[in-house]
């Protein structure tokens, strides 16, 4: 066995139990280390039961369910934690914090971290999950893992996944004991409520689940588990559980809603991310249940910004279906954001992805947005960014930096020296296949490392179909489909760059090309005839084909070029446009460019227009983003739109909005996003942000709490049109 490099007793002392367990497997063959490290901290780990809560135990105390800095004052955060993407890991955090209480350990603490933190790389991009909760329900853990045990010979991996079941089963017992120890002390309600946690327990997540209660253990376990990560299609997973028991009397409506309400706090609190209802069935009938309306209602009473809930809306979707889903959004809290059904189950099941009907039916979204299949798949999300802001920049400078002089791209000729406009065209397709290579020339052997070093990702392993069967791990291409989405940046400062270069520089030739780059260069000073006549060239958002077709042309070869590409665990990488709060920083790389942005701003919030900029009404807006090859950027490309409040508080207005959304699905869209708050409010919220903590606004595909924005990007939300219902 080989030794940590302090002693372990110091290890015992600060109850870093996974690391003496990583310590007791890396004289083994990898991972086992990892399995052992699971193993002998959920046989060991602290179980905390705070008072008042069915879903045990607390997500909030969950040593390998979280990253450990989110939460330091729980009783047990871990140095050697849990971060649901790379997985076990150096929480930096809780070092310092360590440190500071036990100053006389500070040397041991500081040689842990030396050995151990180059033990735990993480190679490549983020990783979001959904795991597989249909089988977890409907037949339970030990089924699922059941043929571990069954193996002849086991592999090095398997034997990790051995030691991994073993440390859940022995937390899932433990944690058992407590609850029942916990209904035994307690009295009146609190025994009442503890007794029956404490009877669904001992069945949930072992076995198959019998009734709702039960369900929602199973999937909170599974979630734990996994990092608090996503969930997958709640209404589906255990919707016809929820309506047998209501219906019954089994579970009354009260008790229903505070469960679900529960759940909802968890995910608040541990950072939790997407949650899906509605969509279609395999057998062609539509998930729309009781369940569905009851998370929809959640939402609007929840005035929080997780879970990130996807609302997949069906042509059959019922009106008061999507009503609800309106009055959730008229509430504040941005959820949920909007889907287009038909659209994405089409998509999966044509090539390139060629998905089973049956299986693409279970699609989802991670983190923000990022497109999955719950339980069938490993998606890279994101696993990487290519910034077209830059590569027109890049484009228009000949592929050089204009700021430092070097050459940053291909050299091509600069504006100056493009003769027309189709040699323009031909540089900037040139700038954007360098991006687009070194993108791949860094990932690709970056992925390819995971499929035999770092964490394996032993519970996405055993909760992801296809990775049992075929003994290869999560991050070794075990799970049915794989594929890595990639993220475009500064999509409608292209296309604006774009008309506005072809209008004044090549059509009218208005600004000389030698003059627009001696603009660009200087950041529009002294420029302000140039800069005013680039405002005024045609505008993506505004349904008007002179900028939306060119910029539209330019993103099919680009996404084209990227869906070819393989990645080394199979799959494809899918192109996406979803910016969160990035687009501020990619901005701040890229200088002045031709649709008169000036440098270091924030680019444009992923696939919608320019803040500001559509300027006649939302049907224009998505009629323009509807000319885009969304076909090819399956991964999710994010339209947000913002409403004036009274539109959503309006019957009227709700069924305008739910018309414009289905129109907008009709033509091809595949995702809405709604923010419904004022310019007025935002403005307060800037002056005085202690008395508006919970005002909540989306950004780049998941709200977020618009006090704690950077005050750039609250700009950037301010400056969005406010829409009517026209």
């Amino acid at each position: 066995m080989s030794h940590p490099p302090c002693p372990a007793a110091v290890l015992e002392e600060l109850q870093e139990f996974a690391a003496l367990g990583f310590y007791e497997g890396l004289d083994l063959p990898w991972p086992r280390a990892y399995g052992l490290a699971a193993r002998r901290l959920y046989e060991r780990m602290p179980i905390v039961l705070p008072a008042g809560r069915w879903l045990l135990p607390d997500a909030a105390e969950y040593p390998l369910a979280i990253p450990a800095s989110d939460n330091l004052d729980a009783p047990h955060a871990l140095m050697v934690g849990f971060q649901h993407s790379c997985g076990l890991r150096i929480d930096q955090a809780v070092v310092a914090l360590r440190r500071r209480q036990r100053p006389d350990l500070a040397p041991a603490i500081d040689a842990l971290v030396a050995d151990l933190g180059p033990r735990l790389a993480h190679h490549g991009g983020y990783t979001h999950h959904n795991p597989d909760l249909v089988r977890v329900v409907e037949e339970g853990f030990l089924a699922m893992t059941a043929g571990l045990e069954a193996l002849a010979e086991p592999s090095p991996l398997q034997l990790a996944l051995r030691d991994w079941r073993a440390g859940v089963l022995a937390v899932h017992a433990r944690t058992l004991a407590a609850i029942r120890t916990a209904a035994l002390a307690a009295a009146g309600g609190e025994r009442a409520r503890l007794t029956r946690v404490a009877g669904a327990f001992a069945w949930a997540f072992l076995h198959p689940a019998r009734d709702f209660l039960e369900g929602l253990l199973a999937c909170h376990v599974a979630w734990l588990l996994d990092g608090c990560d996503g969930i997958g299609r709640f209404d589906r997973i255990l919707g016809p559980l929820y309506e047998r028991d209501l219906a019954s009397g089994a579970l009354d409506q009260a008790t229903a809603s505070a469960l679900v309400d529960e759940l909802w706090t968890a995910f608040q609190e541990r950072r939790g991310w997407n949650l899906q209802l509605g969509g279609r069935l395999a057998d062609g009938s539509l998930c729309d249940n009781a369940l569905t309306r009851e998370s929809l209602a959640a939402c609007a009473r929840r005035r929080q910004t997780r879970p990130n809930v996807a609302l997949r809306v069906a042509r059959d979707t019922p009106a008061a279906t999507l009503d609800l889903a309106l009055q959730a959004l008229a509430a504040g809290s941005g959820r949920p954001a909007l889907y287009n059904d038909e659209r994405y189950i089409e998509l999966l099941t044509a090539p390139p992805f060629s998905v089973p009907l049956a299986e693409a039916v279970e699609y989802g979204f991670g983190g923000c947005t990022e497109t999955m299949l719950g339980g069938l798949a490993n998606v890279g999300s994101l696993d990487g960014e290519i910034n077209l802001a830059r590569a027109l920049e890049l484009a228009v400078h000949g592929g050089r930096d204009p700021r430092s002089g070097a050459q940053a791209g291909p050299a091509t000729p600069d504006l100056a020296a493009c003769a027309t406009w189709n040699d323009f065209l031909a540089a900037l397709d040139r700038q954007i296949g360098h991006l687009t290579d070194a993108f791949l020339a860094w990932a690709q052997p970056a992925l390819a490392r995971r499929r035999d070093s770092g964490d394996p990702k032993l519970c996405r392993t055993a909760l992801t179909r296809g990775c049992l069967e075929r003994g290869r791990s999560f991050e070794d291409g075990g799970a049915l489909h794989n594929w890595s989405v990639v993220s475009y940046q500064g999509v409608a400062n292209l296309i604006d760059g774009l008309a506005a270069l072809e209008l004044r520089v090549f059509r009218e030739r208005s600004i000389a090309p030698a003059r627009l780059l001696e603009a660009l260069r200087a950041d529009f000073q002294g420029f302000a005839v140039e800069r005013a006549l680039l405002a005024g060239a045609p505008r993506f958002g505004n349904d008007d084909d002179r900028a939306d077709l060119p910029g539209a042309a330019v993103l099919r070869r680009a996404w084209a070029r990227l869906l070819a590409a393989g990645t080394p665990r199979g799959g494809r990488f899918v192109p996406a446009v979803i910016n969160f709060t990035t687009y501020g920083r990619a901005g701040a790389t890229v200088g002045a460019l031709p649709d008169g942005r000036r440098a270091g701003e924030p680019l444009a919030d992923s696939a919608g227009a320019g803040a500001g900029r559509d300027r006649h009404g939302p049907s224009a807006l998505l009629a323009s983003v509807a000319k885009l090859p969304l076909e090819l950027a399956v991964g999710t490309p994010v339209v947000n739109l913002r409403f004036q409040r009274d539109v959503l508080d309006d019957a009227a207005g709700r069924a305008a909005v739910a018309a414009l959304v289905r129109g907008f699905f009709a033509r091809g869209g595949l995702q809405v996003l709604v923010s419904c708050l004022s310019t007025a409010e935002m403005r307060a919220a800037q002056r005085e942000p202690e008395r508006h903590r919970d005002l909540i606004v989306r950004i780049g595909g998941f709200s977020a709490h618009f006090t704690l924005l950077d005050p750039v990007l609250q700009e950037t939300v301010i400056a969005r049109s406010e829409h009517g219902a026209g």
